[in-house]
């Protein structure tokens, strides 16, 4: 059985703070979360003039001069400026980056998966070959839609300016690259190892640069940006069209990121004084066809236990229920507050 206590307004306050979520996507995930991989042409790189540039539902050189009206043509070099929404990652001005050319590959991500942003250092984009080093079937699917060229590549490590780092370790095998030392022979020595090796996921560098994933170490291919991400916007853009156009619309793409979205958590503060909630309604307590109160609760040591809060609204319509995690005995000496919040 119930009583009942009205609250005031100021029992009642809203806090928030930030959920990350790890999310990941390939195969039929990609569609089901509602990102988009589209391709946008610049007027003299289409082939056709708007409006016969429509491709996957998008007009191309329409998606070219949105990205580049929001994005690029306020940069000159390494300074943005103007008065468009430029997306600046960072206080930081990087040279290099935000150069677009005359297409793009767009991995268009909705907000409901993305939150206020994507986090940084968290995006990876790679392949989804299944372990094959192919970029598609020989004679399934080579021709590209806009040049009619055929666009078989047997290696995509070729393709993407580098050979890739194997799942293995760098160096596969001891013996393939050092002479172990024997008596009266000279030292082993370690062969060179390909500096132009890379990985082929594309990662995000922190500062709204896109880049391979190992292009930052040492042993591996130097630097090279070939895209921008927009975090706050979910929007994703690679601008080097050698990447980029493997993506549209032969090699199905895995892409992983974090997500950072605000909850709002209602926190009700629910006073009892001393003196109040001190009985029980509950039916166990009375017995007998006049309703008489059992013995233990005559004792001027009875105390009611709270296992329930329900809240209400002015219609006296219940809203929520909380429940406490064990009985909690209503003590008669001092005022007691329990807190229920709601997520939102």
């Amino acid at each position: 059985m119930s009583t009942y206590k009205k609250l005031n307004r100021q029992d009642v306050f809203v806090s928030d703070y930030t959920a990350r979520k790890s999310w990941q996507a390939s195969g039929s995930l990609v569609d089901s979360y509602g990102i988009q991989v589209l391709r946008a042409l610049s007027n003299s790189a289409a082939p056709k003039p708007y409006p016969n540039d429509l491709f996957r539902g998008e007009y191309q050189t329409l998606l070219y001069s949105s990205i580049n009206h929001l994005y690029y043509a306020d940069s000159t070099g390494s300074t943005f400026y103007g008065s468009r929404d430029l997306a600046h990652q960072s206080t930081l001005t990087l040279e290099g980056t935000r150069q677009l050319e005359e297409q793009a590959t767009i991995f268009s991500i909705p907000r409901d998966v993305y939150g206020t942003h994507i986090q940084p250092n968290s995006l990876v984009i790679s392949p989804d070959l299944q372990g094959s080093s192919s970029l598609y079937i020989e004679d399934q699917y080579v021709t590209d839609h806009v040049t009619g060229k055929n666009e078989y590549i047997e290696n995509l490590a070729s393709l993407l300016g580098g050979t890739f780092v194997g799942d293995e370790d760098y160096l596969v095998s001891e013996s393939s690259y050092v002479v172990e030392s024997e008596a009266g022979t000279s030292p082993g020595q370690y062969v060179d190892i390909d500096m132009n090796q890379q990985r082929p996921e594309i990662i995000d560098d922190g500062e709204g640069a896109l880049i391979f994933s190992g292009s930052e170490l040492y042993y591996t291919k130097p630097r090279e940006v070939i895209g921008d991400v927009i975090y706050n916007q979910g929007q994703v853009v690679i601008t080097k069209k050698e990447v980029g156009s493997t993506y549209i619309p032969y090699i199905t793409p895995y892409i992983a990121w974090k997500s950072n979205q605000p909850i709002y958590t209602y926190n009700v503060h629910c006073k009892v004084k001393d003196s109040e909630l001190n009985f029980t309604y509950n039916p166990s307590a009375v017995t007998g066809s006049y309703g008489q109160l059992q013995d233990n609760v005559k004792d001027s040591n009875f105390t009611p236990f709270v296992t329930t809060i329900g809240l209400y609204n002015d219609a006296n319509e219940l809203i929520a229920v909380a429940k406490t995690g064990r009985p909690i005995p209503k003590t008669k000496n001092t005022d007691m507050t329990f807190v229920v919040k709601l997520d939102l």
